[in-house]
């Protein structure tokens, strides 16, 4: 295990986060996660610069509990079924500045219908936007239906009937306070930034990639919590994300 002071970014900094790191049970999977950290930060980027009012908001990113990426594709001809995978996230602390620690990467799978692919989407990559504990730790059940389980809000309002962007305009607090059992889902295709509806898609633990990364007796919960130590290869997702909700910040 190695120690490494995660310097705060931009002007706000006043304060670092130490993350513990720890190498892979399985070496092989080191690249995996240096990619997909890539991945995910650059997602972000896109869902944040792409512009319009379902945009993803900083202030989203600056108030949630938790984040998760997810990609998916369509997995049969004229059918509405989805196939994907993903990973999910924890805010462990965070400061008045912005600076925040994660928890390291919980890995899932993605199956059902779902993800708007009868509209005409080969695959999308998505985010989303975990507002509460219990909505973090529902990845970790297997055959948790979004939508149901979880209280989605996609960038055209599935459920609320309010689009999930203009929630990026109100305060952090405001957003805490009357959404914490929400989840906001925003999706990328093709470069642009899509209206999916993925009510009804199932997600479950990726027990094969999960036990390479923490070993056979790990509990996915523990890592949600910080008791496991992260991977230094996750730090640019960690800089991007902390990046992105200081500016949301007066």
């Amino acid at each position: 295990m190695t120690e490494a002071s995660e310097p705060a970014q931009g002007p706000f900094a006043r304060t670092s986060h130490v993350y513990e790191f720890t190498e892979p049970e399985d070496s092989s999977v080191t690249k995996h996660l240096d990619d997909d950290a890539h991945w995910a930060s650059e997602l972000i980027t896109k869902l944040v610069s792409i512009g319009g009012d379902d945009a993803m908001r900083p202030g989203i990113v600056n108030a949630c509990e938790g984040l998760a990426f997810v990609r998916a594709s369509k997995g049969g001809l004229g059918l509405t079924i989805a196939r994907g995978s993903g990973f999910v996230i924890r805010k462990l602390d965070q400061d008045r500045f912005g600076n925040s620690r994660w928890s390291a990467p919980v890995y899932f799978n993605v199956s059902q219908l779902g993800f708007g692919v009868a509209l005409g989407f080969e695959s999308a990559d998505s985010v989303l936007a975990l507002m509460s504990y219990s909505s973090i730790m529902r990845f970790t059940h297997d055959n948790t239906a979004v939508g149901t389980d979880l209280g989605l809000v996609t960038t055209d309002g599935a459920i609320s009937g309010v689009p999930a962007g203009t929630f990026g305009r109100t305060s952090h607090m405001d957003v805490q306070a009357d959404n914490t059992n929400t989840v906001f889902a925003y999706s990328v295709s093709s470069g642009l930034l899509v209206n999916l509806s993925i009510n009804g898609t199932e997600t479950s633990p990726n027990h094969t990639l999960n036990k390479k990364l923490y070993g056979n007796n790990a509990s996915m919960a523990d890592v949600l919590n910080g008791k496991i130590q992260t991977f230094r290869e996750l730090l640019p997702l960690y800089r991007k994300i902390s990046d992105t909700a200081r500016q949301a910040l007066p």
